[in-house]
């Protein structure tokens, strides 16, 4: 957990928790022990101003994101959200009509719009915020994790053009994105504990078959291969599976970076904020 002021970043202070304090969940409580979170915003803020800005990254987990294409989209905000409700309707795990939706049009030309879609359960959002609105703050911006990361991710370095695999592993939980200029092209998030405890101790055995499926995806789909993979979050693994990749399917490989500092699983979107509003 860390509290960043957008205009110095040479003041950013953190508090990392000694236990673990939430479970990211699209549909349950996901915070398990509300007053850690409490606690540390007390000592962080002991010399803000009242009532400070403040943007949350939250799990990729705790929401469902979707790319969604349409041969038309409404003009009106009303039939848009209506529209995009509809069409989550069936692959959410809440009440989409009582969910908190946002959406971003990635592409649109005749007969075709591509929407990027975010929704959340409305009391998991405010689970959330009001651990901060009692402690003063002003919620404003709120954001998944690999979104929030995406100034990472750098997809046309030397003007060189392509789609961009990251893989951003937190805990048992892997997002998996195809990025191209700045555009999803695919988006994926999936709880790997099951896939985990059957194999313990190796994690990238269950994340490989993933990352796999993901390039010929993005061949077969899309009709362009992966010219580079981002890792993210696989700590003392990453050597191991840049190697893994680059001899098995011949494809770039690297670890997710920051002018700031070398991301992990607990930080990669707060250090994407950083890059990208500080």
């Amino acid at each position: 957990m860390a509290g960043v002021p957008t205009r110095g970043p040479q003041l950013v202070r953190e508090e990392k928790l000694l236990e673990r304090g939430l479970a990211a969940s699209p549909s349950l409580p996901n915070l398990l022990k509300p007053q850690l979170y409490r606690e540390a915003l007390a000592r962080m803020g002991e010399d803000r101003p009242k009532r400070s800005k403040t943007a949350l990254v939250i799990p990729d987990y705790a929401v469902r994101m979707a790319i969604l294409d349409f041969e038309e989209f409404p003009d009106s905000e009303e039939e848009r959200g209506a529209l995009l409700r509809f069409r989550l309707r069936k692959s959410v795990p809440f009440h989409i009509e009582e969910a908190q939706l946002s959406y971003s049009i990635q592409m649109q030309k005749a007969g075709r719009v591509e929407v990027l879609t975010v929704v959340m359960a409305r009391p998991i959002l405010q689970e959330y915020e009001a651990i901060f609105q009692d402690a003063g703050f002003r919620v404003g911006l709120v954001m998944p994790s690999a979104i929030a990361a995406l100034p990472l991710c750098e997809t046309n370095e030397g003007g060189k053009q392509g789609i961009t695999l990251l893989a951003k592993l937190s805990g048992p939980i892997l997002s998996v994105l195809l990025i191209e200029q700045g555009r999803i092209r695919l988006i994926r998030c999936l709880d790997l504990a099951e896939e985990e405890a059957d194999l313990p101790g190796e994690p990238t055995r269950a994340v490989m078959p993933l990352l796999q499926q993901t390039l010929a995806f993005a061949e077969d789909q899309l009709g362009q291969t992966v010219s580079k993979v981002l890792l993210c979050g696989f700590g003392a693994k990453t050597p191991a599976m840049r190697e893994h990749l680059q001899r098995e399917f011949s494809v770039p490989c690297a670890p997710v970076r920051s002018r700031f500092r070398t991301p992990v699983h607990e930080d990669a979107g707060m250090l994407g904020m950083l890059e990208q509003y500080a």
